[in-house]
């Protein structure tokens, strides 16, 4: 019976029920354990060792042992001629192995169990790589040995094509991981269609640029992200380099995801991408980002339409200059002579004709300011003073829109240094256009100021109008940019009110939503007490 153990039915279901629950995926310890419990099926009376060595190192892994190893053969691999049994291996293959692991040649098997009276051992490789080494004793000698020897051969070849799989999937893996990191962080937008031209593969890079996820564009048509009118254009490209024929400089423009306004311009060059049968599979799209550029074209743009407003404010302000001073000079004439015989409303009225030519004043002063820095120097002035006079400016479009103006202002609010007519013009601006939010001539404008800590101010300037949409907020301050009806705005009030703010060491912030309302929030240096 010992004679045929390697034709019993035990043996032939182990060797059977192992090859069928070996997968690729199996793990080194996961393939240890079962060819450990495998073998002490077949042979419950042997003391069975299986040391399993690190990639690339002398060191050991993974140690499976059913009885006590001597501790002088735990580290290292004691071999005979017949370790390599049943392995074909060359001359200089045979080398490459055995240097792999401190390992020490012997005529006679060196026991290496406690109780292990006499035993075999075979390495476990292939003919490029040493996986670890299996030893099987038994407490007494006996020629039990041979047979057991050659019923365990079959499963040690199992086990070392296993482990040669799995080092195969792990380095496979190691290396997928590799490219997609690589892939991931490269800086540059890459996407990759397969022959339908539906994407099978991007970067973070064409996340980001885009504002659409991986998950969300999977197997999506590459075209369905292009606006339909450059489709027609851009489609011979891809079919040329399915057809194994690359293109540069393919220009697309992708809508930035809920937010029509914001576009990424990419450069695409493309190349075909070959099975290992020489077929093209697919094409890869590697794109350079254009956006920054052309966002640096359309600022050359403004900057010339500055320049040329900085022109046309002078004209106009000179144009302005005649009629203005008429007004002031005649109606400080009319208040100082009508003063004692007009009525207290009457003589107001009169303040604010004067005040109001000293404001259209201020506002061309300003606007010729926004190309060229005002030369006025700051004084100190009271914030819940300019907060007051600049809603007074107001009353006309507040009276308009039947808006419900309420200012709060901290007790002994600090002063700050500022430039009157500037400040001015940053609270009527944001008055103004808090004003012209609010729906069907009715809402709440609140205006607060308050201390903040490191000798700040915050002031906020809040309304329940019709709010700002997502994709506008980030460019309510840019020149000429305006959400308002044709006629109705220039765009350059919330630009002024930054550059003013910026000027006097402030800033600016904004926050809105549809249906509720938007605030903007200013910080000022507070002067020193």
């Amino acid at each position: 019976m010992i004679n045929s153990l390697s034709t019993s039915p035990l043996f032939i279901q182990s060797l059977v029920a192992v090859s069928q629950e070996i997968h690729v995926t199996m793990a080194k310890d996961e393939l240890l354990q079962l060819f450990a419990n495998t073998f002490e099926k077949l042979f419950p009376e042997c003391l069975l060792s299986f040391r399993l060595l690190k990639e690339e190192s002398h060191h050991f892994d993974l140690v499976y042992a059913n009885g006590r190893l001597k501790a002088s053969e735990r580290e290292h691999f004691r071999i005979t001629s017949r370790a390599l049994e049943g392995f074909t291996l060359k001359d200089g293959e045979r080398d490459l192995v055995l240097s792999q692991a401190d390992i020490t040649q012997h005529d006679a098997y060196v026991p290496i169990f406690e109780e292990g009276a006499a035993g075999f051992g075979l390495l476990l490789c292939d003919r490029k790589n040493l996986y670890g080494m299996m030893n099987l004793e038994l407490r007494e000698a006996t020629d039990k040995l041979e047979v057991y020897r050659n019923a365990s051969l079959p499963f040690v070849h199992l086990l070392v094509a296993s482990l040669r799989n799995t080092k195969l999937m792990s380095d496979t893996l190691v290396l997928k991981n590799y490219w997609k990191k690589l892939l991931d962080n490269a800086n540059a937008p890459v996407v990759v269609v397969d022959r339908d031209g539906k994407i099978y593969l991007l970067n973070k890079t064409f996340e980001t640029l885009t504002g659409l996820t991986r998950e969300e564009i999977m197997g999506m048509e590459f075209l369905a992200l292009v606006p339909s009118a450059n489709r027609a254009r851009l489609l011979p490209f891809i079919l040329s380099a399915i057809h194994g024929e690359p293109a540069t400089n393919i220009e697309m423009k992708f809508p930035f995801k809920d937010n029509s306004d914001e576009v990424a311009h990419i450069a695409f060059n493309s190349a075909p991408v070959y099975n290992s049968l020489g077929q093209v599979e697919g094409v890869i799209f590697v794109g350079q980002d254009l956006t920054m550029v052309k966002d640096l074209q359309r600022q050359v743009i403004h900057s010339e339409k500055l320049a040329t407003l900085g022109q046309v404010a002078a004209g106009v302000a000179h144009e302005l200059n005649n009629p203005l001073t008429s007004i002031s000079v005649y109606a400080n004439y009319l208040s100082r002579k009508l003063a004692p015989v007009i009525e207290e409303s009457d003589r107001q009225k009169m303040q604010s004709i004067i005040d109001g030519a000293e404001r259209i004043k201020s506002f061309t002063r300003d606007l010729v300011a926004y190309a060229r820095p005002s030369a006025d120097s700051p004084d100190f002035l009271s914030l819940e003073r300019i907060i007051r006079r600049s809603v007074s400016f107001c009353e006309h479009v507040i009276r308009e829109t039947n808006a419900d103006v309420t200012i709060q202002c901290e007790d002994n609010l600090p002063g700050f240094f500022g430039i009157e007519g500037q400040m001015e013009q940053v609270f009527v601006n944001l008055v103004t256009n808090a004003c012209h939010a609010l729906r069907e001539n009715t809402g709440q404008i609140v205006i607060s100021a308050r201390r903040a800590p490191e000798a700040m101010i915050v002031i906020s300037v809040r309304d329940t109008g019709c709010g700002i949409e997502k994709k506008h907020l980030r460019r309510v301050f840019e020149p000429f940019f305006t959400t308002k009806d044709v006629g109705k705005g220039t765009g350059l009030g919330l630009s002024i009110v930054r550059n003013i703010l910026k000027n006097h060491n402030g800033g600016i912030e904004v926050e809105s939503e549809l249906g509720i309302g938007t605030v903007f929030v200013i910080t000022l240096n507070a002067a020193p007490e």
